[in-house]
């Protein structure tokens, strides 16, 4: 605020905020803290949920892709439940690289799986839906994508520690890959 002075005849003005306005902005600026704070936090676990589906799929198309420019199988290693063993505290999941040129046949049990790619806290696999209707809800499972592009359709449930479910829908024919938000996708199967 500009307040005129008086200095002798001249009058002399200066820009300065007076601690009462200080004050005043400063209480202002912490009710609209204090209103917003909870607000943010509470839209937190919601995002880390959406941020793992992304970075599944992401995993995903990738996975598949290289499958089929490559012409040999890959695929993914989703750990639900880990056990003793795996070291890690929630679920994860890796890419099960192509074999080697000079083993094609490799076995997919002897196969050196690429990092660990831990969720996001408050995360999980919740389950795995395969194209055939087979719920996994514990343990591991490998998904495999040919080079076809034919293999490998499934559903991802995630949750989130508000219990807030996030599907994703792997389409490996296709290759889309859906988002769906608090329910549950089904593949649909069709018969002659």
């Amino acid at each position: 605020m500009i307040h005129p002075r008086r200095l002798g005849s001249h009058l002399q003005c200066s820009a300065a905020f007076t601690f009462l306005e200080l004050i005043l902005v400063l209480t202002v600026v912490s009710c609209l803290l204090l209103i917003g704070i909870p607000t943010f936090r509470g839209l937190a676990p919601k995002y880390r949920l959406r941020s793992a589906a992304r970075g599944i799929g992401s995993t995903l198309e990738s996975t598949r892709i290289a499958a089929m420019s490559r012409g040999l199988w890959t695929g993914i290693h989703y750990v639900l439940t880990p056990t003793s063993r795996d070291e890690a505290d929630g679920s994860y999941y890796q890419i099960i690289p192509p074999p080697p040129e000079e083993f094609p046949d490799q076995p997919l049990a002897d196969r050196q799986l690429l990092e660990r790619m831990s969720l996001p806290s408050g995360v999980r696999i919740a389950r795995v839906i395969l194209s055939s209707g087979q719920v996994i809800s514990r343990g591991s499972i490998n998904l495999l994508f040919s080079p076809m592009g034919n293999t490998g359709s499934h559903i991802v449930a995630l949750e989130g520690a508000d219990e807030r479910i996030m599907c994703l829908k792997m389409s490996s024919i296709t290759g889309v890959i859906e988002f769906f938000e608090g329910s549950e996708p089904a593949f649909q199967h069709f018969t002659e």
